[in-house]
């Protein structure tokens, strides 16, 4: 190969040195620098979808009834669950209520599967001035607005 190197002239040896830079070139921009630019696509298009929910989330928290100074009466130890499974099917939201465990005879563990987000806010400002939701996870369903949602709720009663 060096004697095969040694007996091109000096014009030959830029044109192939140019070749070999070009495809080296051509072969980082198709293996490195696409991957990276693909890759910082998606996290842009992530980022934007990421502060349209945001901006949703909060418009939908603004439609919430307003928390008033009025007297709150909570529920009686013992009726968290009546109350709940009340609510729920009021809401139109017993066919999505999966599972909803009594904890003691003060508090409710609740998960909903497959809630359209609305429906879900107006379920939480139905039960506001009754009960405290003590915990709650709201994660996104495969369908758009569709959220499934995992909640404690409790009267307020001390966890012995």
């Amino acid at each position: 190969m060096k004697s095969w190197w040694e007996s091109l002239n000096t014009r030959e040896h830029l044109l192939l040195s140019a070749v070999i830079l070009v495809v080296a070139l051509v072969l980082l921009d198709s293996l490195i620098l696409d991957q990276y630019r693909q890759r910082n696509q998606q996290l842009d298009d992530m980022l934007v979808q990421a502060r349209e929910d945001l901006t949703w989330m909060k418009q939908a928290v603004q439609r919430l009834p307003a928390q008033g100074a009025a007297p709150v009466k909570r529920i009686a130890a013992g009726r968290v669950a009546s109350f709940i499974d009340q609510q729920i099917s009021r809401q139109g939201l017993k066919d999505k209520m999966l599972q909803m465990t009594p904890v003691q005879d003060h508090s409710v563990r609740l998960r909903l599967q497959e809630v359209k987000f609305d429906q879900l806010l107006n379920f939480f400002a139905s039960i506001e001035d009754q009960v405290f939701i003590t915990e709650v996870r709201i994660l996104p369903a495969d369908n758009p607005g569709f959220v499934n949602a995992s909640l404690m709720v409790s009267n307020g009663g001390s966890v012995s």
